[in-house]
């Protein structure tokens, strides 16, 4: 009775994995996946593989029972096969769990309980993000981005959302804007240590060694971060082996995972680099003036009108500087013959204290009238 008690309270999760060729990576997949200190009998694992060469003769080794094994025979977008994943999952929670990165065994259990502690997000994912170059040996940061977004490879959401949200079909990359309206869904941040770590690989979806080729900013730095961080456990080293020793030489003897066989992302990532060489090209500026029409600005007219007006600053600055120049030379020239011309005026000729030089001395002296006698006049 009590064990069934708490089953009915842990969730049941659905495990959702979209893969296309991708078989040197598979080994290091299931081990992810079995790893999960979530309860395994509170979870399936829906893998879609729509690739030309199929995993599904390795998934049969393993002889796991959480395994729903979808095998397409034609290449579909990443978009579709995300729909795909969530037409078949049961779970009221889904988890993601891409093919080749690495997911620490908290993953699931983490994403479960912080969706638990948010009630009021609809899903969890980790917008700050971390990515190891092996061939120079460093750990990136990426990320965050903000409260709202993360990357689709760290999603966790209720089944719910669902009513609303899903994948446009014909997206291959950068997926995750649609599905999260514009990233206005809410949103709970997960743990990154606890979530995932990218491994820079030749055989990426989107190569991320040309990150490194823009530069750091302020969502792409080096970081303090370290593989033992995320890489735990001793029971991990296989996974660990894989991704320090032996992937190079792996994907380069395995040509169908090379990214020339997806020709839809080639085309998307072309269509995403014209945009972008779109929006950094020559870009129109109107000018208005008062009483004309609107005038149509280039890059590069701008950049003229604003030395211009700085040529403009500067000459009357000058100017400026001339009239103060001229000014200060007159008050001088001036000081010297004021100060005397007062100093006449006020300056004693006799030792009478009476006697001053004033203007007024040089005026005629009227002689005094008679005057009527005085008469006083006595109230009583």
């Amino acid at each position: 009775m009590g064990k069934n008690n708490k089953k009915s309270k842990t969730p049941f999760v659905s495990i959702c994995t979209p893969t296309f060729n991708r078989r040197p990576f598979i080994p290091m997949m299931v081990s992810c996946f079995l790893n999960q200190t979530y309860p395994k009998e509170r979870m399936e694992w829906i893998i879609v593989d729509d690739g030309t060469d199929k995993i599904g003769d390795i998934l049969k080794t393993y002889k796991i029972p959480q395994i729903q094994y979808i095998e397409l025979s034609k290449k579909i977008t990443l978009g579709e096969k995300r729909n795909l994943m969530h037409k078949h999952a049961t779970g009221s929670i889904i988890v993601y769990m891409d093919d080749d990165d690495y997911y620490p065994p908290e993953r699931v259990s983490h994403a479960v309980e912080t969706l638990l502690a948010n009630p009021q997000a609809m899903i969890v994912g980790s917008s700050e993000m971390y990515i190891y170059f092996k061939h120079i040996n460093k750990m990136y940061q990426s990320g965050p981005f903000g409260p709202n977004h993360a990357t689709a490879a760290t999603f966790a959401f209720r089944a719910e959302l669902l009513k609303d949200s899903k994948y446009e079909n014909n997206a291959s990359l950068a997926e995750e804007k649609f599905f999260l309206n514009n990233y206005t869904i809410p949103m709970a941040q997960l743990d990154p240590l606890k979530t995932i770590l990218v491994f820079s690989h030749d055989q990426n979806t989107f190569d991320k060694k040309r990150l490194l080729d823009f530069g750091e900013n302020q969502t792409f730095k080096e970081s303090n971060k370290t593989i033992p961080m995320f890489i735990r456990r001793k029971e991990e080293k296989p996974i660990l082996d894989f991704f320090l020793k032996d992937i190079d030489m792996k994907l380069k003897m395995y040509e169908p995972g090379e990214p020339k066989n997806k020709p839809d992302v080639l085309k998307q990532l072309d269509e995403i680099e014209q945009e972008r060489n779109k929006q950094m090209g020559p870009q129109k500026i109107m000018l208005q003036r008062p009483g004309e029409p609107p005038t149509e600005l280039s890059m590069e007219d701008v950049v003229k009108l604003l030395q211009s007006q700085q040529e403009h600053i500067k000459q009357l600055m000058e100017t400026i500087q001339m009239q103060e120049a001229k000014i200060q030379e007159l008050t001088i020239r001036t000081q010297p013959s004021a100060i005397p011309e007062v100093e006449r005026f006020f300056t004693p000729k006799s030792t009478s204290p009476f006697a001053v030089d004033s203007p007024f001395q040089s005026l005629p002296v009227l002689p005094k009238e008679k005057s009527d006698p005085e008469v006083f006049v006595s109230v009583d």
